[in-house]
């Protein structure tokens, strides 16, 4: 009868009398960024503003600053406050933004909401996710 032999050594169960082996240096190894509980401090929250405009009887949402994911839900929440008061569609500015990423847009992209100016950085990602980029005044 001959042995099966498998390139891959066999996985050995580390029960808890086992000693662990500490890197070369007897040094723990540090991460590369601290643990977090999801939580992003004052300090460390991006800068994002939002203001309500109307132009005629349209509404206009400026956003100015880093929309990301924590961007997103303020974006989100300020939609929902201007549909519930607004019979119109919604109008998004975002010719102040610096910074975005796709979850950050997202709220945009909806059927009701009308992007009536976009930075280079918006530009660029709605080019990118093949979508109409905003007719520039």
């Amino acid at each position: 009868m001959t042995r099966n032999t498998h390139p891959v050594p066999r996985f050995r169960a580390r029960s808890a009398t086992t000693p662990v082996r500490r890197p070369a240096g007897g040094r723990r190894r540090r991460r590369a960024f601290p643990p977090h509980d999801g939580w992003v401090s004052r300090g460390q929250a991006a800068e994002l503003s939002l203001e309500v405009r109307r132009e005629g009887r349209r509404p206009v949402i400026a956003v100015s600053g880093e929309l990301d994911l924590l961007g997103m839900e303020l974006l989100e929440a300020m939609l929902t406050h201007v549909r519930s008061t607004a019979e119109e569609v919604v109008a998004v500015d975002l010719s102040g933004v610096s910074f975005v990423n796709s979850h950050g847009l997202s709220p945009v992209l909806e059927r009701d909401v009308v992007l009536v100016a976009a930075s280079p950085a918006v530009s660029r990602l709605l080019r990118l996710m093949g979508r109409p980029l905003p007719a520039m005044p």
